[in-house]
């Protein structure tokens, strides 16, 4: 393997064009570009970072591209453009903190270029930009004409923004910061800091806190406090000890984007609906982790007292340096080590509301338009594996130039005990599933309604209310819906036209997407090879085999397991979907026995497996790693100590608790009954399947679906498929290779 270039290199390399101009979003390098438009913020960023003293053709290159936004008619910049330069409506506004930012970046060039004219006039738009905010009392958005508000309230991030940039751009006495740092006083409260003012300037509880927010807070309170401003690196300081204390993700690595008004990390649907647009589910954002990185480091060296006449503060400062470390660590992990680059963060499921498990290298029920999001039906998300031209340039501003470093895979001292497995898929169960407390009829009208086009959708709504999904045709439910029909012993309507469906989602990579021309991911892939498979298409002249296995390999980490995309980070649920897969087209890994020691790594003491080496057992990562190393012809080791672990996690009521000290989970409840059933332990052990049968039962809704809760709505072909399957297993009918291969 070549070594991969360092992230300045990635970015002049593969974002900038002849003429300097650099697109919204890439996939893996320029040959995928995923949003082509390019956006003011980020070509200012691009000339404040990227060029150096001696840089003075880049410095001319990046200016003149960042003069292509200027609007000819009206004061400012235009804040969006196509590729080939012309404007977007939509960017005809003005964002005063992206128009400052702008402003900052004219600074920078005419101090790079020793060019008196051009600092003046970066000096004369700022005054513009600070003007009209005071004018209008702190607006998050106006017009094109600076006259009219579109949007009053008052996030945090714009006013740090426009502090740090009055900050760089003004040397000397700024009657603008006096009123800034009392403005930005107002977000604070206790020690967190509110992401936003609502336009009455009463914090946005609804808001919450954000990351990335109280990071560029810190950042303006240490330029305060170099200006003389006494509170200021106290501000700081409370800013980032709040994130460190409240937004870790539970058991593993890394800082949520946010948390509610009461600092608890959670799935908040009344807030992305009713507050500002946003996703309900939090995620960790590679770009919050640089700032928090640079934020963490510059408040720890006041804390210390270098050159800041405060007390020296041990205790602080290690937990700052800490935080900054920790920060550091997690942009280094969703670095590209062969390709270059940094990946945009990591999403995830919730298991409960206030314990995030189960990643997912996406971000879903993102706003529409979302920089580099999908629209799949009435349902918008980010793939996390799209590299952003801004986390690019704001890891480089913080961190500096790096080359990425790859990790090894762990030894693999326990080699475990080969036990072939048979992947027979030709039938499904050895007999139906016992009539009586599941009205199986209803499900199955309910099933067969969410059809659409070639393939199914999520749900049978056509345009649902909330945050539900509707019936737009999808890999991920099309392989729900097949494996319930064939399990509960139904035909499977024109076979040849969900091939062809699935079949029209695989992209030139190899890889699958969730629809024809989405980007490739393990997870969809699996989804998508698998129900080909089961439908016997595995041969079928649409499908290019040998792509998809070369696409899965190159998703496999050089510290041993798979990540959701080639160079994102690995973990073992992906491990486990890319060994399925590989395993259906009769393949293997690479490099199986890294694969092998990456999975082992993951075991704790308690017998369950974490999604990552050292993260806290849960029921989903057991599962999938159970799975995999049976399908790859090994025995679990230790299974008597994971049987009895996941006994353990039964409730009186019937269902699984998905990890030590936490709540019923449906989800969890599947893979702890699956992860039994794989290791031949769920009926020769304590389980009480008859009340984990009740326990489903009491789930299926009015409508025929089945509901995370009790008496809830009917949710999606996600969790009718654990209803179905897990049944079949509850009463010992469920072909044991199926329950390995289809999950």
């Amino acid at each position: 393997m070549s070594a991969p270039p360092s992230l300045r290199t990635f970015v002049l390399e593969q974002f900038l064009d002849a003429d300097a101009r650099l697109p919204a979003v890439l996939g893996r390098d320029a040959a995928d570009v995923i949003t082509p438009d390019r956006t003011l913020r980020d070509a200012s960023l691009a000339l404040l970072v990227l060029p150096g003293p001696d840089d003075s053709d880049l410095t001319a290159r990046l200016l003149a591209a960042l003069r292509e936004f200027t609007d000819p008619e009206q004061p400012g910049f235009r804040e969006l453009l196509d590729v080939t330069g012309a404007a977007h409506p939509v960017g005809d506004v003005r964002t005063p903190a992206t128009q400052a930012l702008a402003a900052w970046a004219l600074h920078r060039a005419g101090v790079l270029l020793y060019d008196a004219a051009l600092t003046a006039e970066a000096r004369e738009r700022l005054d513009r930009v600070t003007g009209a905010v005071l004018r209008h009392d702190w607006p998050a958005r106006l017009d094109r004409s600076w006259s009219t508000v579109l949007d009053g309230a008052s996030p945090l991030e714009d006013t740090a923004l426009l502090v740090l940039a009055a900050d760089a751009v003004t040397t000397s006495d700024a009657p603008f910061l006096d009123t800034a740092a009392h403005h930005l006083d107002r977000y604070a409260h206790g020690d967190g800091v509110w992401a936003a003012l609502t336009p009455r300037g009463e914090p946005d509880t609804l808001h919450g806190h954000r990351t990335r927010a109280s990071a560029l807070a810190a950042l303006a309170w240490t330029a305060l406090h170099r200006r003389g401003h006494s509170a200021a690196a106290d501000r700081a300081r409370r800013a980032l000890l709040h994130i460190q204390a409240h937004h870790g993700h539970t058991g593993a690595r890394g800082y949520w984007d946010r948390s509610g008004a009461d600092s608890v990390v959670r799935v908040d649907p009344v807030a992305a609906l009713h507050g500002r647009p946003d996703s309900p589910f939090p995620a960790k954002l590679v770009a919050d982790h640089a700032l928090l990185a640079l934020a963490a480091r510059r408040t720890a060296a006041l804390t210390t007292g270098d050159d800041s006449g405060l007390p020296h503060d041990d205790d602080t400062a290690v937990r700052l340096k800490a935080l900054a470390e920790d920060a550091a660590a997690e942009v280094e992990r969703y670095t590209d080590v062969r390709a270059g680059g940094v990946f945009q963060g990591q999403g995830s499921w919730f298991s409960t509301p206030v314990d995030p498990t189960v990643p997912l290298a996406r971000h879903v029920l993102v706003p529409p338009r979302s920089t580099g999001s999908f629209a799949v039906g009435n349902t918008t998300y980010v793939p996390f594996h799209g590299k952003h031209a801004h986390t690019q340039l704001l890891a480089l501003w913080a961190l500096g130039d790096r080359v990425p470093t790859a990790p090894a895979a762990p030894a693999l001292t326990e080699p475990p005990e080969p036990d072939p497995f048979d992947n027979d898929l030709g039938h499904v169960t050895s007999a139906p599933v016992t009539d009586g407390l599941v009205d199986f009829a209803a499900y199955l009208r309910w099933l067969r309604s969410t059809r659409s086009g070639l393939g199914y959708g999520l749900t049978p709504y056509r345009a649902p209310l909330g945050l539900r999904s509707d019936r737009t045709a999808q890999t991920f439910s099309v392989l729900h819906v097949v494996s319930d029909l064939l399990a509960l012993g139904e035909e499977v309507p024109d076979v040849p036209g969900i091939l062809r469906g699935v079949f029209a989602t695989q992209n030139p990579d190899g890889g699958f997407g969730e629809q024809p021309s989405v980007p490739s991911e393990t997870f969809t892939t699996y989804c998508a090879v698998l129900t080909a498979v089961v439908l016997g298409g595995g041969d079928h002249p649409d499908f290019d085999r040998d792509a998809c296995v070369r696409f899965l390999r190159d998703c496999q980490r050089p510290e041993g397991g798979f990540g959701n995309a080639p160079g994102f980070p690995a973990d073992a649920w992906h491990s486990h979907l890319a060994t399925l897969t590989l395993v259906a087209l009769d393949a293997r890994p690479e490099c199986p026995d890294d694969l092998v020691a990456f999975l082992l790594a993951c075991q704790n003491p308690d017998g369950g497996y974490g999604n990552l080496p050292g993260s806290p057992s849960d029921t989903f990562a057991t599962f999938r790693v159970v799975g995999a190393l049976i399908a790859l012809g090994l025995r679990p080791p230790h299974a008597e100590r994971t049987a009895a672990w996941l006994h353990g996690l039964q409730t009186e009521a019937g269902g699984f608790r998905y990890r030590d000290g936490s709540v019923e989970s449906f989800v969890g409840s599947y893979h702890a009954i699956g992860a039994l059933y794989m290791l031949g332990a769920l009926h020769s052990g304590p389980a009480d399947t008859d009340a984990c049968v009740r326990w489903i039962a009491v789930r299926q809704s009015a409508d025929g679906g089945f509901s995370r809760t009790p008496g809830g709505p009917s949710e999606t072909t996600d969790e009718g498929f654990i209803a179905v399957q897990a049944l079949h297993m509850l009463e010992g009918k469920l072909n044991r290779s199926w329950a390995v291969m289809m999950t």
